[in-house]
């Protein structure tokens, strides 16, 4: 199976932390994951997201992605929808 630091690489992007990559490569089922400022939260979301599409566990338009600002939320749509472009 793909792992998240196989997708980084191959999407051009630094890999995730050992802590990242437990978060990206979960069970695909609701999870809560807390993290301070800074932590990289909304990257995690966006490559949970790219990295269970592109192991065909979901569709893109299956997938609900909340945050608590509106700036990580336009961030997170437009880094899950770059990518999903560059993996097509």
């Amino acid at each position: 199976m793909l792992s998240p630091r196989s997708l980084a690489a191959a999407l051009g992007l630094p890999p995730p932390t050992d802590e990242q990559a437990a978060v990206i490569a979960a069970p695909a089922r609701s999870a809560l994951v807390v993290a301070g400022a800074g932590a990289g939260k909304t990257e995690t979301m966006a490559a949970r997201v790219v990295w269970l599409v592109a192991t065909g566990q979901v569709l893109p338009e299956q997938v609900l992605g909340l945050t608590f600002t509106r700036k990580a939320a336009q961030q997170l749509g437009v880094r899950v929808r770059t990518r999903l472009r560059r993996l097509a």
